[in-house]
């Protein structure tokens, strides 16, 4: 014993056969027990012979004594015996009548199979003193109905009516978790039964009164254990596909697919009497959203009878429909028409170029004795140097004022001199028998070109703004047979899409398309220049006044052109005397910032 749960004691009857019985106060507060003979068992309504007599029933009880005395039992042939004592350990009173079969003939040979086990009977001695309304007494004995300690007609006798107590239960929705179930609990074992009696034991219990429907109808077997009436109700309705309806006192059962027709039904009629009432129109000016917008949302609110028009010219929305839709409709207008926050989207564009050249070349030439030998090519080569010594054979040696003076040129042996260089080198022995001529012209350039664009717009929340800037180029195309020529114009635009949508957070969503698509005369088809177009769409979530790059081209070249004397240019540092190196790097960067902010209004 737990020192708080009061003593109980257990009562089992074993029947040979149905009988009516009644549990009647004795005296000496005593509880009796009658069994009827078959005879007056006859004589009973036929709602007492139904099945639900076998039905096993439980009784809470908590006396308040724990005097112990003899128990008695029923025997077969109706004398009253000593039982044993045994310890109260349930809390519950158990009375158990045999199940009667519908058809006796047909289940005589099968007595054996659906006769319930025998069970031992026990009483506590301490109970037998006192009084039916003490042993049967449930939560307290004030809530205990006499007419329960009384009432001989029925089969299964209640604890107590619970229908003040459990019909607001009942119709209370499932909790988070799952149903709670505060019925009296109960022990049924049952086999092949009716629905429709298991529905009237459920009548008994609770004291609710119960309405079945006609589709109800099928048999059941169950095997429960200290379960709570209610919840032992959901499991049978679960699993024949039955709901149940608590209107008051009265306990509606009936199949879904019949409370979902008449739900529908229900719902049908509703809306036919509502659509039977008459129209009134009424009308909404807007303030911040256009009202041609607004109509196709509000068309879906309507009935099938209502319409709506926009007026733009004031901005404002004329309703037709029933009066109970235009509260709804108010409502939904005021949470729609509601100033729209604006965003300044800031857009930079940076291209920058670099390029870097260097170009060296030589020129070498010489002759020899005073024959006329000279290496190097033909007589005056345009590029070579002026120089100056002694000229003695002017065949081969052009004398520019005279023989002893300057101006001579000689045959150029290498002549890979640059064409513009921006410095050189020169190297002049002229004499009798030899002339030597090597001259190293070298260039280098340096490039740096910078462009920086910056759009900038401002639209509102959801809505698309579009900024550009740029040319737009002629393209001239030649007509066939003769006809002139036609001329058309192709953008060459720097060019900003941008969608923003601010969070709830404070956070810009956007949605950006950068295009920056500039003509290249240097590269023409037909006269044509070309489209040079660099472009970034994407979707990027900024911080309010925050910058982020979303894309970028970054194009280097770089090219190495060398020019050479077969042979003496591929000699091992001597070779560079007869060569032309030019090398030339170009970097190209195209950059795109994006900068929102919120505009605060």
């Amino acid at each position: 014993m737990d020192g708080q749960t009061p003593p109980t004691t257990r009562i089992v009857v074993d029947l040979v056969q149905a009988c009516r019985y009644e549990l009647v106060p004795g005296r000496g507060n005593k509880l009796v027990l009658k069994l009827h003979t078959a005879a007056e068992s006859t004589q009973t309504t036929a709602a007492t012979k139904m099945s639900v007599a076998s039905t096993p029933f439980v009784v809470k009880n908590k006396p308040t004594s724990s005097k112990s005395a003899p128990a008695t039992s029923a025997a077969p042939g109706g004398e009253m015996k000593p039982l044993e004592s045994a310890s109260a350990a349930n809390n519950f009173v158990f009375v158990e009548p045999s199940f009667e079969p519908k058809n006796e003939a047909k289940n005589a040979n099968k007595s054996a199979e659906i006769a319930p086990p025998v069970r031992t009977i026990e009483a506590a001695a301490k109970f037998a003193d006192k009084s039916a309304s003490e042993l049967l007494a449930t939560k307290s004995n004030a809530s205990m109905q006499p007419e329960a300690l009384q009432a001989a007609g029925s089969a299964i006798q209640p604890a107590v009516n619970m229908a003040a107590e459990q019909k607001t239960q009942m119709a209370q929705a499932p909790g988070i978790n799952g149903p709670k179930y505060t019925g009296e609990p109960i022990s049924v074992n049952l086999k092949d039964v009716d629905l429709k009696d298991f529905f009237r034991l459920i009548h008994e219990i609770s004291g609710l009164n119960v309405v079945l429907d006609p589709n109800v109808h099928g048999t059941l077997t169950i095997v429960l254990d200290d379960v709570p009436w209610d919840q032992a109700l959901d499991i049978v309705l679960k699993n024949n596909a039955l709901a149940r309806q608590l209107e008051g006192n009265v306990l509606r059962i009936a199949t879904l697919d019949t409370l979902k027709k008449e739900a529908d039904a229900r719902r049908a009629q509703q809306e036919s009497e509502a659509l039977a009432v008459e129209k009134v129109t009424v009308t909404r000016f807007l303030s911040y959203a256009h009202s041609k917008d607004v109509v196709p949302t509000v068309k879906k609110f309507l009935t099938q009878r209502g319409d709506v028009m926009a007026d733009e010219r004031t901005n404002a929305l004329i309703i037709s429909d029933i009066p109970n839709v235009v509260p709804g409709i108010d409502r939904l207008l005021t949470q729609l028409d509601r100033k729209t926050q604006e965003v300044e989207i800031e857009a930079r564009v940076v291209a920058a170029t670099r390029s870097f050249a260097r170009d060296i070349g030589t020129q070498f030439g010489f002759g020899w004795g005073n024959s006329p030998s000279a290496v190097g090519g033909v007589q005056g080569v345009g590029t070579s140097p002026t120089i100056v010594g002694n000229t003695p054979n002017p065949q081969y040696i052009v004398v520019g004022g005279g023989a002893s003076t300057s101006g001579v040129q000689i045959p150029l042996f290498s002549n890979l001199g640059l064409t513009q260089p921006t410095s050189g080198l020169q190297f002049v022995n002229a004499t009798n028998s030899v002339r030597i001529d090597a001259i190293l012209t070298l260039a280098e350039s340096r490039g740096l070109l910078k462009i920086l664009s910056r759009p900038r717009v401002v639209t509102q929340n959801n809505i698309q703004a579009l900024v550009r800037q740029g040319v737009r180029v002629p393209i001239v195309t030649q007509a066939q047979l003769g006809g002139p020529p036609t001329v058309t114009y192709v953008d060459a635009f720097l060019r900003l899409t941008v969608v923003p949508q601010i969070t709830s957070e404070g956070t810009i969503f956007l949605n950006v398309d950068v295009e920056n698509t500039t003509p290249d005369f240097g590269r023409t088809v037909q006269g044509n220049p070309t489209l040079v177009t660099q472009q970034a769409t994407t979707q990027v979530l900024v911080t309010d006044g925050g910058t982020v790059v979303i894309g970028g081209v970054i194009q280097t070249q770089n090219s190495v052109n060398i020019s050479q004397v077969p042979l003496l240019g591929n000699i091992p540092a001597f070779g560079n005397l007869f060569k032309r190196r030019s090398v030339s790097t170009s970097n190209q960067e195209l950059i795109f910032f994006i900068t929102p902010r919120i505009i605060q209004t």
